[in-house]
């Protein structure tokens, strides 16, 4: 099921961001349900105090399987989109991180980033990320950055956010590890980074990330079947 295939039957929904056509989902537009402008706003299920909201970066979602090709297709489908998303931040990350090392051979779905689709970066400060588990501690000023995509039944994908990790000097923080998380929606927003502005809001990162702190130094890896 490649959701960006020219005979896709859903490839003529406005709402497809691989359709030729397509309505940009982070627009103040119908098409997105959590645009300013939307006559659901009231109602808008993507309030930041619904967990539920599809818009929350690490609620669990709806999601469809995708098989390796499938995944890949909608990644190289929506990468232009996601980097000039993310980008629109004024992030440096954002900026540069398409141009690192990937580590996993094809997007891979991840429940603790809401169920979307996720492939993990890295710059050459972290070229340790390469010997995953058996890493040991980062060194000052590597990066790690996960971008997202989120495969739904219907067929369509929808941009997600992007993760970072950065880490920082001794003393940043350290119920963190001295790890900087920073999350950046596709419209470019800053959904929250630690120590930062919407530094609570990415507490979950923070927390979750500490269960493994002390043995991986804070750091998840992806499954051994998608590793390169």
């Amino acid at each position: 099921m490649n959701p960006c295939a020219a005979k896709n039957p859903c490839a003529a929904n406005a709402c497809n961001p691989c359709a030729a056509k397509a309505c940009n989902p982070c627009a103040a537009n119908a098409c997105n349900p959590c645009a300013a402008k939307n006559p659901c706003a009231a109602k808008n299920p993507c309030a930041a105090q619904n967990p539920c909201g599809p818009c929350n970066p690490c609620a669990p979602q709806a999601a469809a399987e995708l098989r390796a090709g499938e995944a890949t297709a909608a990644y190289n489908c929506l990468k232009p989109m996601l980097t000039a998303g993310y980008a629109k931040s004024g992030n440096a990350v954002a900026k540069s991180y398409a141009s690192w090392k990937v580590y996993n051979k094809q997007p891979y779905p991840s429940d603790t980033h809401g169920s979307r689709h996720v492939n993990n970066y890295a710059n050459a400060k972290a070229a340790a990320y390469a010997k995953y588990e058996k890493g040991g501690v980062m060194p000052v000023g590597a990066i790690s950055a996960k971008d997202s995509f989120l495969a739904s039944p219907n067929g369509n994908v929808t941009p997600g956010p992007l993760f970072i990790m950065e880490k920082m000097p001794a003393g940043f923080n350290k119920a963190s590890g001295d790890w900087k998380y920073t999350m950046i929606m596709a419209n470019g927003s800053t959904f929250g980074t630690t120590n930062g502005k919407g530094s609570a809001a990415v507490t979950f990162c923070l927390e979750c990330h500490a269960s493994v702190g002390e043995d991986q130094d804070h750091l998840f890896f992806m499954p051994e079947d998608v590793r390169r």
